[in-house]
C-alpha cells in the first residue's frame, strides 16, 4: 500500500470538496432512505470551510491523497463547553470521514484515521468519539477499536462510539500541492 499524504482543504478546494461531499451525502442518503437537498449540502460544505478559518481552536479538515489523486477527506474537532448540540467536552470528535469506494479495504481509511489521531494527540486530546451509520461506519470504526457507549446522538440519531487516543506515534507527509480532481478535472 502506498503511503498517503495529507493537505488542508481550503476555500480554493471548494469545488473538489463539494464533489466529494455530494458522493458522501448520496451514500449516507442511500443508507437512511432520504435525500439531502442541494442547498443543505452547499451550506454544510461552506460551514466546514468557514470554520477552518477560526484559528482559536484546532480543526482538522483534510484531503487524503496518493500522488495527486484525492481519495477521501476527514473533519475533526475538539469539543468545547461553548459548542452547541451534542458534545463531550475535551474529547476529539470525528465529525465527517469519507473514503472513495474504490479505495476502501486497502488500509487507506485506517491511515487517514491514524493521521487524524496524531493531530488529536498533539492537541492534548486523550479520548475521541464519533457517530457511525450502521452500514459502512459501524464495522469500520469497530475494527479500529471504537466501542459503542450506548448513547444515541440527538443530532443525527446514530450510535455514539468512543476510544482512547493511542500513544503510538505515526509519521505522515503533509504538504500543500495542487490537487487534481478524482473526476479528471483541475
Amino acid at each position: 500500500m502506498e503511503k498517503l499524504k495529507f493537505a488542508d482543504i481550503t476555500k480554493e478546494d471548494r469545488n473538489e470538496f463539494y464533489r466529494l461531499m455530494q458522493m458522501y451525502a448520496r451514500e449516507l442518503d442511500e443508507h437512511y432512505d432520504r435525500n439531502t437537498e442541494e442547498e443543505v449540502l452547499k451550506n454544510w460544505t461552506d460551514t466546514m470551510l468557514e470554520r477552518q478559518l477560526d484559528t482559536t481552536r484546532p480543526r482538522y479538515l483534510k484531503f487524503g491523497y496518493m500522488q495527486s489523486d484525492v481519495i477521501g477527506f476527514f473533519y475533526g474537532d475538539m469539543d468545547k463547553a461553548e459548542d452547541e448540540g451534542f458534545k463531550k467536552i475535551g474529547y476529539g470528535c470525528i465529525l465527517e470521514f469519507y473514503v472513495l469506494p474504490e479505495y476502501r479495504r486497502y488500509g487507506y481509511g485506517k491511515e487517514m484515521f491514524l493521521h487524524l489521531q496524531n493531530m488529536f494527540r498533539k492537541a492534548g486530546v486523550k479520548m475521541m468519539y464519533l457517530t457511525a451509520d450502521q452500514i459502512t461506519g459501524k464495522p469500520f470504526w469497530e475494527a479500529l477499536g471504537f466501542t459503542s457507549t450506548g448513547e444515541i446522538c440527538p443530532d443525527n440519531q446514530q450510535e455514539v462510539y468512543e476510544r482512547t487516543v493511542s500513544d503510538q506515534v505515526r509519521v505522515f507527509k503533509t504538504k500543500r500541492i495542487k490537487i487534481i480532481s478524482c473526476f479528471g478535472k483541475e
